[in-house]
């Protein structure tokens, strides 16, 4: 109970750290597709551009449920897992700048934090987007997250992957499922 507490709780960090500066959002009732408001037009580069909104597409893969009571309309959870996608504010307008803005706030608000190699360079549905992978200690609890940054309608969103450092590998695939999957229109 104390370690789904604590987990419960590293997620809620982990959403207030983009809640903050999260655009208003706005759902559509299909179950795996969720609208989420943006101040610009869709350009599938790496740099800001101007007006228009982003639809995310996501059907996740066996056991990812919706999380009705989150404040962010794309949540997703699986055992101790959590997918996330979210808009956040960085100064940077570039994917490279904001991986680096990224792990100063994560340096600052993690414990032991420990990058695993450098971030990669990956595309998801046809945006350049940067893929960064960390473990760290959360309430004496440690934790394994992947973070995935792209900018799209000149917004950065977020795609995030958390969990238990333990059991973090054993979803790998479906990670890479949602990664593949994930339509930003």
């Amino acid at each position: 109970m104390k370690k789904s507490i604590a987990l419960c709780l590293s997620l809620i960090l982990t959403i207030i750290l983009g809640a903050c500066s999260q655009s208003s959002t706005t759902s559509t009732k299909a179950p795996y597709s969720q609208t989420l408001a943006s101040t610009t037009t869709p350009s599938k580069s790496t740099s800001a551009a101007t007006s228009g909104v982003i639809s995310v597409k996501i059907t996740p893969p066996s056991g990812w449920k919706q999380n009705t009571e989150s404040v962010l309309p794309v949540h997703y959870m699986k055992n101790t897992a959590s997918f996330m996608v979210k808009i956040e504010k960085f100064s940077s307008k570039t994917v490279d700048g904001v991986v680096e803005e990224a792990k100063k706030a994560f340096d600052k608000a993690f414990d032991n934090v420990s990058y695993i190699g450098n971030a990669q360079s990956i595309n998801i549905d046809g945006f350049d987007a940067r893929k960064i992978t960390f473990t760290c200690t959360v309430s004496k609890m440690k934790m394994k997250y992947q973070y995935v940054y792209l900018i799209a309608g000149g917004d950065v969103y977020a795609i995030t992957f958390g969990d238990l450092e333990s059991s973090f590998d054993s979803l790998t695939a479906d990670y890479s499922k949602i990664l593949t999957d994930i339509s930003l229109k």
